[in-house]
């Protein structure tokens, strides 16, 4: 598929509805189509993997349902330590930061190294995607020390921080 394709999918499964809430709820995007999470993973299924098509998206740093599909069509194996450093550092909500861990960081060789490099990053944002992605490692089993989790949890919850402290409260309790 090419980009012009996937805007055409997007354009197809619009929902003017959830796109209005999403904007009244503060959303960031100014293009906002209002696909739901399995419609914008069955649009990625049908693209397949592709490193440049997911590069253009995640470009398209205006339109919401771009920035959620580049993670979920970059091709694992060709994803980078500097390209990952350069897609966190660029992530403008938790809803991207959620799907650029849950599809595509976590699987990544570099991904706890990304935790310990974000968990002590100035802006909360960044903060918040290296506790997302620790609580995506230990779903995935891949981390077994869970005092290191509960470490970053801990020293996260005494910044009082008010967008990722609910997502530290709950490292914790798990």
């Amino acid at each position: 598929m090419e980009l012009k394709d996937i805007k055409q999918q997007f354009f197809t499964y619009r929902n003017g509805i959830l796109a209005d809430r999403l904007r009244s709820a503060g959303d960031c995007h100014s293009v906002i189509f209002g696909l739901n999470l399995p419609q914008i993973a069955d649009i990625a299924k049908m693209a397949g993997t592709d490193k440049t098509l997911a590069e253009q998206l995640w470009d398209n740093t205006t339109t919401r349902e771009s920035r959620l599909i580049a993670p979920m069509i970059y091709p694992r194996e060709q994803f980078c330590i500097a390209m990952a450093r350069e897609w966190i550092e660029s992530v403008e909500n938790t809803e991207v930061a959620d799907i650029l861990c849950h599809r595509l960081l976590r699987y990544c060789d570099f991904a706890w190294q990304l935790c310990r490099e974000y968990a002590s990053a100035e802006l909360d944002l960044q903060r918040y995607t290296a506790l997302r992605l620790a609580a995506n490692l230990d779903a995935l089993s891949k981390i077994t020390n869970s005092k290191t989790i509960q470490n970053l949890a801990e020293q996260e919850l005494q910044r009082q921080c008010q967008l990722t402290a609910s997502l530290a409260t709950s490292l914790l309790s798990e």
